[in-house]
């Protein structure tokens, strides 16, 4: 089951003038704001007053909203960024736990002092560097904020020189990908991440070739993904969740294996198949699983009549 729905996440500039129309548009299930430092005046000032605003135009199509933070001057950027309204932060390039040690520390003063409540800021994290995936499941369980991971395979693979190579058949990180979904969920968090190529090139492709590798990427373990364009949206907030085919099949299963323990049986026949506890099991995760997107996707609705 997914700890959070968040299928399709998108990043917009807190500079952008159109901030509020775009994140309002695109029925993403989170925005993550892309700082700006001005280089001529007193930055952490300056986006101090802008990022209050630009949370709220940002949640207001019912979004949740994070901010993107770089590792190495988070502690900084902490100060100027974190106000009401905020699900969380972006930690990008953390390579060591005691990195996320000090942000966590740090984000707790912060949350007293500006009266949020202690421990609702989430940090999730972005993994850009070889010494990231070697270091991921301390740095996941280096404190209990963490809540997605994500890698950024644009990053690792210079880090790691691997070239683009579109054409193979087969995801060149896939052991790494593997890793990270599996350790995400051992701190009871997710992984978002899209299929190869698609996570490389980030183009437009066209629907069908969109679909399959969300797909792909779903049944790998990936609970949602970065949305390159806004055109993905619409397509990972549809193939990040169970399938309409999905729903009805395991509907089926749920009646039929209820109606079979009452009858004393611990397995029933099914389309061909045998129904026994773990394909129930499954099905009720499934179930609750959809369940839970349709009312992520009725939250944003209220949100877009208000």
């Amino acid at each position: 089951m997914p700890p959070y729905i968040r299928r399709s996440l998108i990043c917009l500039s807190v500079d952008d003038p159109k901030l509020a129309e775009k994140a309002f548009e695109s029925w993403a299930d989170a925005i993550i704001l892309d700082i700006v430092k001005s280089t001529t005046q007193d930055w952490q000032q300056v986006l101090k007053a802008k990022m209050p605003i630009a949370i709220a135009a940002a949640a207001h199509g019912g979004a949740e909203v994070f901010v993107r933070l770089n590792a190495a001057t988070a502690q900084a950027e902490l100060e100027a960024t974190v106000f009401a309204g905020l699900t969380g932060v972006v930690l990008v390039g953390v390579g060591d736990r005691a990195e996320l040690v000090r942000l966590g520390e740090r984000l707790e003063v912060l949350e007293r002092e500006r009266g949020l409540a202690i421990g609702s800021v989430e940090i999730d994290l972005e993994i850009t560097t070889a010494q990231g995936v070697w270091n991921s499941l301390e740095i996941a369980r280096a404190s209990p904020r963490v809540g997605t991971m994500t890698i950024n395979e644009s990053a690792l693979y210079q880090d790691l020189k691997i070239p683009f190579e579109t054409t193979l058949e087969v995801e060149p990180i896939e052991f790494i990908k593997g890793q990270i979904i599996t350790v995400a969920t051992s701190v009871e968090g997710q992984a978002q991440g899209m299929s190869y190529p698609l996570c490389v090139l980030q183009h437009e492709p066209d629907q069908a070739a969109l679909t399959k590798a969300i797909r792909r990427a779903r049944d790998t373990g990936f609970k949602g993904a970065v949305c390159a364009h806004a055109s993905w949206v619409k397509a990972c907030n549809e193939g990040f969740r169970p399938s309409r085919d999905e729903v009805e099949y395991y509907k089926e299963v749920r009646q039929v294996f209820a109606e079979g323990l009452k009858r004393g049986l611990a397995s029933v026949p099914l389309n061909g198949k045998m129904i026994d506890v773990p394909v129930d099991l499954r099905a009720e995760v499934y179930l609750e699983w959809a369940e839970r997107a349709a009312a992520r996707d009725q939250q944003k609705i209220q949100a877009h009549q208000l």
